[in-house]
């Protein structure tokens, strides 16, 4: 009997379907596997036991992917789509699947006595890894914020996947996430008097990952063997950022990273790219490359980049024959906040007097001021952080994160035009935050309504443009879009009336 099994599968690399031609042989089954843009097929000619072991075989052996959507058996394809070419293009991954990690374990034997010797002293083990340099620390809020000074991000390394919900509140989603085979960052929230000392955070969350190479995973064995489940990282020299992954409902999202992505032949430009870079710039940018990918440069969409780095955020129109415009601008906002005091109180009289009076009843705000080196959304974060004594952007996004609400208060988030283009005016949030602040609202209250106002402006200004370009696509993109607040609220309402569009194959932002 011929069975013709489908797997939705949303990347062109073809690293999958290498395993499961593996798993063919290792059964010797009488079938063969083929890669097309958006699944992968495998036919077999076999009797139904045999074709019920091997798909035991699959179910056993088979690793998850981030790029897998639903499988299912289908009657007949499309004999005449042309298969995915196979370039030969070699991608910093190591395919560890439960077999090739027992090998691995089974035919090395490094001794890491001195690298464990110094993380159990408190000191930091540095050595290389098949992605590069790489720092180890044990928890330390001292050595953490040491590295977090000088620019670093500081992630975590499981070493000990059965002792994960002793410190995090984790979803099967999340677990499914971290053991998949491209071995993503996944961002994940402590339990409750975990982390207390900020020993391992300044936030109650953390990028976590589970081993992802040779090295790793022969230092994550010596560190288990030694009682130690989890130590801090930081990438000192690495080759290529690692893949960061959020999901909303059943899509998973690469939110930025290269490695295990990259290089990667694009087959819609015909080419080679390296990095995200070199793909978004040869294409214009986020939007326009996701409207190439989706085939949907030649119908009218809304694009929504909103970028946490990004000095370019917009909402803007493709129009076919026109091409794109910008219809909102995100401004790149002066880093100072004596700055912004003073252009909140030229608004008006009643601005002037909130700016006097929130002097005088917060006085620390002035004191220092806000990082210099930001752009686009994290400088206008940076500043609404500011003015309620957070400490940064990325503090002020997990106690959004943290809190169980569902609705907050009205933050205004309003238009100005300068030079005949539309920006959004973030005085106005900044002002409103801090009306709201005197009259005592609290923190977590004000944070969450600035993501639910944002949400908001989103959508209503959305149906505007709508109505006038009579779009029904709507591509939401950048990672600002990696907020599940931003994102679950912006995707529920406008979904009712347009097709919403997120990448699949390629990362939110870069």
């Amino acid at each position: 009997m011929q069975l013709i099994y489908k797997i939705e599968f949303n990347t062109t690399n073809l690293y999958f379907k290498y395993i499961i031609e593996d798993l063919i042989k290792q059964s010797k089954v009488n079938a063969v596997c083929k890669q097309y843009k958006g699944f992968i097929l495998i036919i077999l000619e076999e009797e139904a036991q045999i074709i019920e072991n091997f798909f035991s075989l699959l179910e056993k052996k088979l690793p998850l992917s981030i790029f897998i959507g639903k499988s299912y058996v289908i009657e007949d394809y499309d004999e005449s789509l042309e298969e995915l070419k196979d370039f030969e293009i070699k991608q910093n991954l190591s395919l560890l699947t439960n077999d090739s990690i027992k090998q691995i374990i089974q035919e090395n034997n490094i001794d890491f006595l001195n690298d464990i010797v110094k993380i159990t002293r408190g000191e930091i083990s540095r050595f290389e890894t098949h992605n590069g340099l790489k720092d180890y620390f044990l928890p330390n809020k001292k050595i953490r914020e040491e590295f977090e000074e000088k620019g670093f991000e500081v992630k975590l390394l499981i070493t000990d996947t059965s002792k994960i919900e002793e410190i995090f509140d984790i979803s099967v989603k999340d677990f499914q996430l971290l053991c998949s085979i491209e071995r993503p960052l996944v961002k994940l929230k402590f339990k409750i008097l975990k982390n207390t000392q900020k020993e391992f955070s300044s936030t109650n969350f953390i990028y976590a990952k589970i081993p992802d190479d040779k090295e790793v995973v022969l230092f994550a064995q010596a560190l288990k063997k030694n009682d130690i489940n989890y130590v801090l990282y930081v990438n000192d020299e690495v080759y290529q950022d690692g893949l960061k992954i959020t999901y909303m409902k059943e899509q998973n999202l690469i939110i930025h990273g290269d490695k295990g992505l990259f290089p990667k032949y694009d087959f819609v430009a015909n080419r080679k790219y390296n990095s995200s870079k070199e793909y978004f710039d040869d294409n214009g940018g986020v939007y326009k490359a996701i409207l190439a990918q989706t085939s949907k440069r030649l119908i009218p969409s809304i694009g929504v980049y909103f970028s946490q780095n990004n000095s370019n955020s917009s909402i803007c129109i493709n129009i076919p024959t026109k091409g794109l415009k910008n219809i909102i601008s995100i401004p790149n906002i002066h880093n100072s906040i004596k700055n912004c005091f003073e252009e909140i109180a030229d608004i008006d009289e009643h601005c002037a007097r909130l700016i006097a009076n929130y002097s005088k009843k917060f006085p620390n705000v002035l004191k220092d001021d806000v990082p210099l080196n930001t752009n686009g959304f994290e400088s206008i974060i940076n500043m609404c952080a500011k003015v309620l004594g957070i400490n940064s952007s990325k503090e002020f996004e997990d106690m959004a994160l943290n809190t169980s609400m569902t609705s907050g208060i009205q933050i205004d988030m309003k238009l100005i035009s300068i030079n005949d283009v539309n920006y959004l005016d973030y005085r106005r949030i900044v002002q409103s935050i801090m009306a709201y602040k005197m009259a005592d609202v609290d923190n977590i209250t004000l944070i969450y309504s600035f993501y639910e106002s944002l949400s908001e402006f989103i959508c209503n200004y959305t149906n505007e443009i709508a109505k006038e370009t009579k779009a029904k696509d709507v591509v939401l993109c950048g990672n600002m879009f990696a907020n599940s607040i931003l994102l679950s609220k912006t995707n529920k309402t406008l979904s009712k009336s347009y097709n919403i569009i997120l990448p699949k194959e390629y990362p939110l932002d870069y």
